[in-house]
């Protein structure tokens, strides 16, 4: 996936200028990024997180700066929607996303369809994972994005983002060796892990 930045550019600038297509082009295209951010998080809800996202977008377009991605400052929104919305899951009770994960805040499987235990092992252990851990990764490995466009996302120094990158690796492989069924679904996952997310990628968020 490559996301072409001067289209985007170009196509911002005349949604600006009042080209109501040119935003609607510009919603279609990144639509199922929004929707693949909520999908595994999110056990109920996740249309009406992706309807929020847009929203937000369409009322807060002047405030995009010059040189961010638009995919990043429209993913930087669904993580504020999705922050508001754990707070909603924990009641008004403070939690810590850093060490808090979706498998404590919503218990249950993940509700992604997959038929593949490969595909159903990444998943579950990215959901044990601490809640900004799941982001930095599915936002590597499913929407390809850079590290500067992670870290905007993220509101973190490029070089923190780099170095949860890191951490957050290696805690999905501990988390993995401790659910998988077997020592060879393990191993079938974690040597084909990026082959495995790049085909996640494609079911998730139609």
């Amino acid at each position: 996936m490559t996301i072409d930045r001067e289209r985007d550019a170009a196509l911002l600038a005349a949604w600006r200028g009042g080209d109501g297509q040119a935003g609607e082009q510009l919603f279609d295209l990144h639509a199922d990024a929004v929707a693949r951010f909520f999908e595994n998080k999110v056990r109920e809800g996740a249309e009406d997180l992706t309807q929020a996202t847009f929203m937000r977008l369409l009322e807060g377009q002047e405030r995009i700066r010059e040189g961010i991605a638009f995919r990043a400052f429209m993913l930087g929104i669904a993580r504020n929607v999705f922050r508001e919305h754990l707070r909603e899951l924990a009641r008004g009770r403070k939690i810590d996303p850093e060490v808090e994960s979706m498998a404590e805040l919503a218990p249950g499987p993940t509700t992604v369809a997959s038929n593949k235990q490969e595909q159903r092992l990444l998943l579950e252990a990215l959901r044990r994972l601490p809640v900004d851990a799941q982001m930095v990764l599915e936002l590597f490995y499913w929407e390809e994005l850079k590290t500067d466009d992670i870290a905007e996302i993220m509101e973190l120094a490029p070089s923190t983002t780099r170095g949860r990158l890191v951490k957050a690796r290696n805690s999905l492989k501990t988390i993995m060796a401790e659910i998988a069924a077997s020592p060879e679904l393990l191993a079938s996952t974690l040597g084909g892990l990026e082959g495995w997310a790049a085909e996640l990628r494609e079911h998730l968020g139609k």
